[in-house]
């Protein structure tokens, strides 16, 4: 909280209001005076009824509200008895607060009186009451003048009855003796016992609406007085909620006024703030400027006009008394240079009526918005002034409070006041205010991932257009860059706690297209999370700035729910991973009445994107839809605005994990290849003829290399396989969730079969090489082919995989095509292993001819 601006405003702001009240009016002293009670009270039959223990809140409740109004004496009357029944009724109920403005109220006190065990103990003393300035809109910049008198009462027990009664006298002198007002007959606490009471002339034409559930009246005539009265009896506590649209009101109440029309209205508004035609010398010589920087171009000088009443005369009211209402003239607010929302727009009004604009100011109620033509007419009904002109033929609207708005012409955002009043002479209705486009929000925010430890960064681009840019714009004038700075950096340290600013925020505010961008540069320590079991490493997402979007619907909510509208969002979360992705997209869709919402996954390259569109298309949830609409949103905000991915980097620094399917599958294809081995070893072959005295030819020569080569083969593969981790799950992992998972793992699986029939295979041969059997040529043959086969199509997947460099790629083709390339023809013209590798199968399968001759070369 910054005290010391806000100090500095309330001292400037009361030293203002005697400048203020000397200048201005004669304001009464804000005191409380003792007197008896009116004599021109009307009775009620005594109710001592209680209301349930179990519908009581706070402590306390009200056993009597009584309200009686005398609008020829501008005097109204109230009575009420709050009963103690739990010791927070002692804290909640001990304490008297009235409200009044002295420039027109006079506070009279009748009675003040605790009732103990049916004993009556009078409190009251006009010296206990302490006077308070009341200024609740302070913060809002508007001070009007009303005062509090308290009274805190001692020794409050459980029990107790307090009983009070008071009158406030007098009527703002604005409404000159007209009368408005609403009567309300519902609380937030329970009510025992309600007595309503209006009295006026019978010359007086009160008009009356009631809304939600009040009691039915009754009307006397008495003395020549018209007198309407209310009574009900146990009147529960209106359901009130914090996040309801701001027209709902659950309370029932009715509406008086003695307005017939809303022309009537009009000449009223009309009559106390007409357009100004002529200027002091200061307030003429900024017209004339205006002009001269205009031209002849109507929308060039409405729009210097508007940005001129908007950013150089401040938002500030002095609205004390007839002041409420009554604006200060256009060169009084010109040169003091702030103003409320009246002041303003009937400055704006009139500059832009001396420019040739035609202009009129407009009444609006900025919360319950086209909902006013369910009022009666009142000058009650408005809480707000804006401005209409008419600029080259076409009707545009303005609001003068607004600051920072930016654009050319007459493309100006207008809020959706719904309906207003126009005054200019003979307008008796209220105008539609057509709705104007709005602007949205497009957040990027895009993280960078060099690796799991390094610090990841973070790039947040943020678009505003039309009214999204004005209302940031006006946020940034308001704080300095090192607040803005520090404020955004905290909405992401609730999310990632080592997160520091790598550079200042950029803004880039293009004013002509009224589009602003902030651009924010992060640096996060600790983006992963690793878990301990699996060493995955994890970083889960959430769209935070749609969530925030998504009203609050409580389970026990009977009443609409208000939604930030308008509101149009694009959000977009990148993740750009060195390992590429490999996910599949999705897409969430629902459209309602009141909102949509619209979500991508997807990923290209090294990038992935999640993406979220909300739209908002009415500012409420009705009540027959908050079951459906509670449902929504729960599966919204649980399944749909989250996401999360791990993967494994480095399998070297965690803990061996075996690959079961891994290792069944490698058993599998060896009990294969023995089934297939034996089957082979086992065909018969055509037996042998040898000459007398011929026999077997031992391995020797050449073929002993063969022989320790495929000894050795079966052996090297096997280290191979174990040493680089073929077994270990958090390999066959590596790349899950990458783009490359797939063909990785297709790699992953033909190198270890691979290598696995490798070995199969030259252990075969190596069995084949020792019995000598007639078969071996054939089959080692087609070793070595499978071998370069198998080198090629390995290679060329590791390349496109892993990026293996093409040189050591080439190169182990190379030495496996040389290998094949010398033993494939030794095996096809060698007449030494022609005459080793003889024996058939079965063994015994020759015999010898003695007329045979052989003859035996021996092959160096």
């Amino acid at each position: 909280m910054q005290t010391k601006p806000f100090f500095l405003s309330l001292i400037f702001l009361v030293l203002l209001q005697v400048s203020f009240c000397c200048s201005n009016i004669t304001a009464a002293e804000p005191i409380v005076h003792v007197s008896p009670k009116p004599a021109w009270l009307t009775t009620y039959k005594d109710y001592q009824q209680k209301i349930p223990l179990r519908d009581v809140g706070n402590g306390y409740f009200f056993q009597l509200i009584e309200e009686q109004i005398q609008i020829e004496k501008q005097a109204d009357y109230r009575h009420s008895i709050r009963e103690i029944v739990s010791e927070a009724g002692i804290q909640n109920g001990s304490e008297i607060s009235i409200n009044f403005d002295p420039t027109y109220e006079r506070l009279d006190f009748h009675e003040i009186t605790v009732w103990r065990n049916n004993k009556p103990e009078n409190r009251l003393n006009a010296g206990a009451f302490k006077i308070i300035a009341n200024e609740k809109e302070l913060s809002k910049f508007i001070y009007q003048g009303s005062y509090s008198a308290y009274c805190i009462l001692d020794d409050i027990r459980k029990g107790d009855r307090i009983e009070y009664s008071y009158t406030i006298t007098g009527r703002n002198p604005i409404f000159n003796n007209k009368f408005a007002k609403e009567i309300y007959f519902q609380s937030t606490q329970p009510i025992a016992h309600q007595y309503k009471c209006i009295i006026a002339s019978s010359n007086r034409k009160l008009n009356f609406k009631s809304f939600n559930l009040v009691p039915k009246a009754i009307v006397s005539d008495i003395n020549g007085l018209k007198t309407y009265t209310w009574e009900s009896f146990q009147v529960s506590a209106a359901q009130d909620y914090d996040n309801e649209p701001g027209w709902y009101n659950p309370f029932g109440y009715i509406q008086i006024s003695d307005y017939s029309s809303w022309k009537e209205v009009t000449d009223w508004a009309l009559k106390i703030n007409p357009i100004s035609k002529t200027f002091n010398k200061k307030l003429a010589l900024q017209i004339a400027e205006l002009k001269v920087k205009s031209g002849n171009d109507k929308e060039k000088y409405f729009r210097n006009a508007v940005r001129m009443v908007q950013d150089e005369v401040r938002y500030m009211g002095i609205e004390m008394g007839q002041y409420s209402h009554l604006a200060n003239t256009p060169d009084k607010v010109y040169s003091q240079r702030y103003g409320d929302c009246k002041d303003k727009s009937l400055l704006l009004a009139s500059i832009l009526n001396a420019g040739g604009i035609n202009s009129q100011i407009v009444l609006v109620n900025s919360s319950i918005k086209s909902k006013i033509d369910e009022f009666i007419p009142s000058p009650n009904a408005f809480d707000h002034v804006i401005v209409v002109a008419t600029v080259n033929n076409k009707q545009v609207w303005a609001d003068a409070t607004m600051a920072y708005q930016r654009g050319t012409g007459t493309n100006l955002y207008f809020p959706n006041y719904g309906k207003g009043l126009i005054v200019k002479d003979g307008n008796s209705n209220l105008t539609t205010i057509p709705l104007t486009k709005t602007g949205k929000v497009i957040c990027k925010e895009r993280y960078t991932v060099p690796n799991e430890k390094a610090k990841v960064t973070l790039e947040v681009r943020t678009t505003y257009t039309l009214n999204e840019a004005d209302k940031i714009r006006d946020k940034l004038a308001s704080s300095s860059m090192a607040e803005t700075e520090k404020n955004y950096l905290d909405y992401y340290v609730k999310i990632y706690p080592k997160i520091e600013s790598k550079d200042s925020i950029t803004v880039i505010d293009d004013e002509e297209k009224n589009q602003l961008t902030t651009i924010e540069h992060y640096l996060i320590t600790d983006f992963f999370k690793q878990d301990t079991t699996t060493g995955k490493y994890t970083v889960s997402f959430y769209a935070n700035y749609i969530n925030a979007q998504l009203p609050s619907i409580p389970n026990n909510a009977k009443t609409p729910i208000a939604l930030n509208y308008p509101c149009d969002i694009d959000y977009t979360i990148s993740v750009v991973l060195p390992y590429g992705w490999n996910v599949d997209p999705s897409h969430y869709s629902i459209k309602k009445d009141a909102y949509a919402l619209e979500t991508f996954s997807r990923a290209e390259s090294d990038t992935l994107s999640l993406s979220y569109n909300y739209n908002a298309f009415k500012d409420f949830i009705p009540v027959n839809q908050l079951a459906e609409y509670r449902s929504d949103i729960k599966h919204i905000t649980d399944d749909e605005l989250s996401y999360t991915f791990d993967f494994n980097p480095n399998t070297s620094e965690l803990p061996f994990r075996l690959n079961y399917w891994m290792l069944i599958t490698v058993i599998a294809v060896v009990a294969t290849a023995i089934f297939i081995a034996v089957r082979v070893y086992r065909t018969e072959t055509e037996g042998i003829v040898f000459a007398p005295g011929a026999g077997f030819m031992p391995i020797g020569g050449w073929l002993i290399w063969v022989a320790i080569s495929l000894a050795l083969t079966p052996l090297s593969i096997s280290v191979s396989l174990i040493t680089n981790d073929y077994f270990n799950l958090n390999k066959w992992n590596l790349h899950e969730l990458t783009k490359e998972d797939f063909s990785y793992k297709a790699l992953f699986i033909f190198e270890i079969l691979g290598n696995v029939l490798l070995i199969c295979y030259a252990t075969f041969c190596f069995i084949l090489l020792l019995k000598r059997r007639d078969i071996l040529p054939k089959l080692i043959i087609g070793l070595y082919i499978f071998a370069v086969v198998f080198f090629i199509i390995d290679c060329s997947m590791a390349i496109e995989v892993n990026g293996t460099n093409s040189d050591q790629a080439v190169s182990t083709i190379f030495r496996s095509a040389i290998v094949a390339a010398i033993w494939i023809p030794y095996f096809k013209k060698s007449v030494r292993v022609e005459q080793t590798f003889i024996v058939p199968y079965p063994a015994n399968n020759y015999r010898y001819e003695e007329k045979a001759s052989m003859k035996i070369e021996q092959n160096i």
